[in-house]
């Protein structure tokens, strides 16, 4: 059967709130680990908030993310053979000390965990794994755990593939394999059909997934962009002394974007208009811009509302 992926329409994360996990005491070695805690968190920092993640916006609008924070658990270390609920544990342990912050309000936070070198799970089959517990005010908490080979590019590539997974499918209800495209267990994600093509981005490892748009696994990146990318939006007629606001949709959030309101007739008096730029974030992915424009003359005035987007919001390319 040909591999094919439906929204059913449950939880999305659009833009996950990476709070990052080291559990166990060797984290904080005085001969410190392979990977470190630093370079792991480098190089989830430049999977969330570089290109790979864009891939996701086919996906409900998905977008980027970043890191909320990260804390070192020394106090305790997960046994061989750790199983889920003990990682939910831990997670719902530092919330309740407030050691790491609880959810915000729109859900959008994923735990991940990592363990030291060597320490596998239950069954010793699943290298990664994220899933949900559901805490006593009945919300449903996402957090995944990513176990650790001692190399960077692994521990990074099996983050790539929970992180991104977390986001398109936080609860199992959501972005998921139709019947025959997975042949393993469990819930059937776009990571699960890819794993073993692996790439690059950012210049941190990484998974490819499934671009169901592209009917193929795909180590998602930005675009090929030319910047600068510009034009002229919309036009518009003002009244004497009116204002008013249109808007524009679907433009990347990853896009550094200004706008200018240029009137197309000359004036020896002075300022002819002055302009307002409100952002909405409609999705992960996608912004819309509700510009409003007034018109300072005493006479009815047409203008252009013109656009210039200058790179990539987190690169300057």
């Amino acid at each position: 059967m040909a591999i094919n992926f439906t929204d059913h329409g449950g939880a999305v994360i659009q833009f996950v709130r990476v709070y990052l996990i080291f559990w166990g005491n060797a984290w904080a070695s005085n001969q410190p680990p392979t990977p470190t805690v630093a370079q792991v968190t480098d190089a989830i920092n430049r999977i969330v908030s570089g290109g790979y993640m864009t891939g996701l916006a086919q996906y409900r609008g998905i977008g980027q993310g970043y890191i909320l924070g990260s804390t070192t658990v020394t106090s305790s270390s997960p046994v061989q053979g750790f199983t889920d609920a003990q990682v939910a544990a831990l997670v719902q342990g530092l919330i309740k000390a407030g050691t790491i912050p609880n959810l915000d309000p729109d859900n959008q936070t994923l735990y991940c965990v990592f363990t030291p070198k060597g320490i596998g799970h239950q069954g010793g089959g699943a290298i990664g794994e994220h899933t949900y517990y559901t805490d006593s005010s009945n919300r449903r908490v996402h957090f995944a755990w990513v176990t650790n080979n001692g190399t960077l590019s692994e521990v990074s590539i099996i983050a790539s593939h929970e992180i991104c997974e977390s986001a398109t499918d936080p609860e199992g209800t959501s972005v998921l394999g139709d019947a025959g495209t997975c042949s393993g267990g469990g819930w059937c994600e776009i990571g699960d059909v890819c794993e073993g093509t692996d790439g690059t981005v950012n210049g941190a490892s990484v998974q490819s997934l499934w671009s169901q748009k592209d009917g193929k696994c795909v180590v998602f990146d930005y675009p090929a962009y030319t910047f600068p990318i510009k034009g002229v939006q919309f036009t518009g007629t003002l009244t004497a002394n009116q204002s008013q606001t249109w808007y524009t949709f679907n433009w990347p959030a990853w896009w550094q974007t200004v706008w200018t309101v240029m009137p197309t007739s000359v004036s020896s008096v002075g300022a002819q208009v002055s302009w307002s730029v409100g952002v909405q974030r409609t999705s992960g992915a996608y912004i819309t811009y509700w510009v409003t424009v007034t018109n300072k003359t005493n006479a009815t005035l047409n203008f252009e509302a013109r656009y210039q987007a200058l790179g990539l919001w987190n690169t300057g390319a």
